[in-house]
């Protein structure tokens, strides 16, 4: 015979309380005492009582899910971005749902229904390339609080929390032309990616603002360690090395650099990530990269949801500043 399920009723009458102070504990709300909260979570515990949280929602006509959009999560930017996200909404006592787009629009579309139909208090999505402000439109119809991550929808305006695109680039340059590098390239992405778009601004001021006669080209590819590899091998056989070179990922920058270094290269090119993963540090040459403050974004985007759920309002954007790590990659300073 199946084993009866513990009812919030049964918790109540073994610690002595009214239904309703046992429901205000497990929900985290209402005036009860220190006291009170743990004679009753010591109930829970020895009963072995499970809250169930979709039939509290209904009760309430609200969630203690946040939905959360990625579209590579096999990435390790993503993933430590996920980190700070989930760690804060789990303090707050609220459970994360993912769901990955793998970067592409039409399953964007099934990822935001899927978490509708979950009836998600608020969504973080990472868009995917191609997206247009019929997303916006989407989430704006949607109605609970959201915001962007790490990229945005161009020519939109919807709240948005992620790094400072253009100044992280602009830092990277600067150090590239305090080397004395004079052919810069940026290797990696798309063209209809935000982010790629902004650093590319950002180097371009960068190079505009030095008064040198240095030059800077873009190269596409995928945001990937085969993708800098590939970029690099192409640029070895048509003979374009660059001798600087900004890649839009620290794993392009990884694929790039062995490249570089199959082909006997490997001192020829001034390399720069951008990622900041710790990883980075243990590569031989430790990889110089603009850190990108992955989970402390996440962090700030959880927080910034919470808010907005809280106040039934809209997420207010922030944008963090970058921050460039020297390392090894760039190789020593010239001497003037």
């Amino acid at each position: 015979m199946a084993k009866k399920r513990v009812t919030l009723r049964d918790v109540a009458h073994a610690a002595g309380v009214s239904r309703t102070t046992a429901s205000n504990v497990v929900a985290g709300v209402g005036r009860v005492s220190d006291e009170t909260r743990e004679r009753v979570r010591e109930v829970m515990a020895e009963l072995g009582y499970v809250y169930h949280q979709a039939a509290g929602s209904l009760r309430r006509r609200s969630s203690r899910s946040v939905g959360v959009v990625v579209t590579n999560i096999h990435r390790p930017h993503y993933g430590e971005l996920l980190i700070g996200l989930e760690s804060t909404l789990t303090e707050a006592g609220y459970t994360l749902l993912m769901v990955s787009t793998m970067d592409r629009v039409d399953r964007q579309r099934r990822a935001i229904a899927t978490l509708r139909e979950h009836d998600v208090a608020g969504v973080a999505i990472i868009p995917a390339t191609g997206s247009d402000t019929g997303l916006i439109d989407e989430l704006r119809e949607w109605g609970v609080p959201s915001a962007f991550v790490s990229r945005h929808v161009p020519a939109g305006t919807h709240p948005y929390i992620g790094i400072d695109n253009a100044a992280g680039a602009y830092l990277a340059v600067r150090h590239l032309l305090e080397h004395g590098c004079r052919r810069i390239a940026y290797v990696g992405s798309f063209p209809g990616v935000s982010s790629r778009q902004e650093r590319v601004a950002g180097a371009r001021r960068a190079i505009d603002e030095s008064g040198t006669d240095a030059t800077f080209e873009q190269f596409e590819g995928e945001p990937t360690a085969e993708g800098g590899q590939s970029v690099a091998r192409r640029m070895i056989r048509e003979g374009a090395l660059p001798d600087g070179v900004i890649c839009h990922g620290d794993l392009v920058a990884l694929g790039f650099g062995r490249e570089l270094h199959d082909a006997g290269r490997g001192g020829d090119v001034r390399v720069i990530g951008f990622d900041g993963l710790a990883q980075t540090a243990f590569w031989t040459p430790a990889l110089t990269t603009v850190d990108t403050h992955a989970a402390d974004i996440g962090a700030e985007v959880a927080r910034a949801l919470l808010a907005a759920i809280d106040a039934d309002g809209e997420v207010a954007s922030r944008m963090l500043e970058p921050r460039l790590i020297v390392r090894e990659s760039c190789g020593p300073h010239e001497i003037s």
